[in-house]
C-alpha cells in the first residue's frame, strides 16, 4: 500500500505520542477518494437497482418433497 507522501512528511515531524492523535484525526476526516462504504456493497443512493445479468432466474422443475414425520 503507498503511503501519500504529504502523511509520511507528517508523520515525520510528529513525535511518537501524536500519531495516534493523527491517526484519528484521518479517520474522522478521510479524504475524498476514501469516501464510501464496504467494498463491493451497493451505493446508499442506488439500493433497489436490478443486477445486469441477461436472462431469466431459473426455477425449480418441481417442488421439493415434503418432510416425513
Amino acid at each position: 500500500m503507498k503511503i501519500d507522501p504529504q502523511i509520511t512528511a507528517e508523520l515525520a515531524r510528529l513525535e511518537p505520542n501524536q500519531i495516534g492523535v493523527l491517526a484519528w484525526s484521518l479517520l474522522a476526516h478521510p479524504p475524498l477518494n476514501m469516501a464510501g462504504g464496504i467494498p463491493g456493497q451497493p451505493d446508499p443512493d442506488t439500493p433497489n437497482e436490478q443486477p445486469t445479468e441477461p436472462g431469466e432466474p431459473t426455477l425449480p422443475d418441481e417442488p421439493p418433497p415434503a418432510p416425513v414425520a
